[in-house]
């Protein structure tokens, strides 16, 4: 037997892939959703880490009807505006960019975006599947799954770059407290 979400061998009959850790439901009439989205259009659409996302995925439609589920996912609560971008969420990731801005929101945002990424990138995935669906043929179906779907690579590239800027960005400002703090220390110790 084949593992629906990594594609690994396992044993018949398992209840549980050993490769990826998925619960396996082999019954055929439980599909993803209501649309008919099948679990290789989403591997085709993801790519990396589609067995998580999958496996995730199934838990919003587990009842037979979509509906929200609380999930938790590391990636978007550690770096949820660059999770968003690498995960070609343009829109979201210029709200959450712009929350991030106000000040006293940010660990709370970083909280809410762990617990509901999942099911914004599920939501995300499903409409996209969906157009791709209602205007391509059977015959270029998955290769746009693959286009528009996937990842963005420099993503991981310009949170290095952020990470560095903000890092010397800390350290002048820093710098310059702690060198006016030592300027107004001598001028008080002079005058006195």
């Amino acid at each position: 037997m084949v593992c629906p979400y990594c594609r690994e061998t396992i044993l018949d009959g398992a209840i549980k892939c050993k490769h990826c850790g998925s619960m396996l439901n082999l019954d055929p009439t439980n599909t993803l959703n209501s649309d008919n989205i099948t679990t290789d259009d989403i591997r085709a659409f993801v790519g990396a880490n589609s067995y998580y996302y999958i496996q995730n995925f199934s838990k919003f439609t587990i009842t037979g009807k979509e509906e929200f589920c609380a999930t938790w996912n590391w990636s978007c609560f550690g770096f949820t505006f660059l999770w968003m971008l690498y995960r070609k969420m343009y829109f979201l990731s210029l709200i959450t960019f712009v929350v991030f801005c106000l000040p006293g929101l940010n660990i709370l945002l970083h909280i809410v975006a762990g617990i509901v990424g999942n099911y914004l990138y599920y939501k995300h995935v499903k409409v996209k599947i969906l157009e791709i669906k209602a205007t391509q043929s059977s015959l270029n179906y998955v290769p746009v799954l693959h286009e528009v779907g996937g990842t963005n690579k420099w993503v991981i590239t310009l949170g290095i770059v952020l990470t560095l800027f903000i890092t010397i960005l800390f350290a002048v400002f820093f710098s310059t407290i702690i060198a006016i703090m030592r300027h107004s220390v001598h001028s008080v110790g002079i005058t006195i």
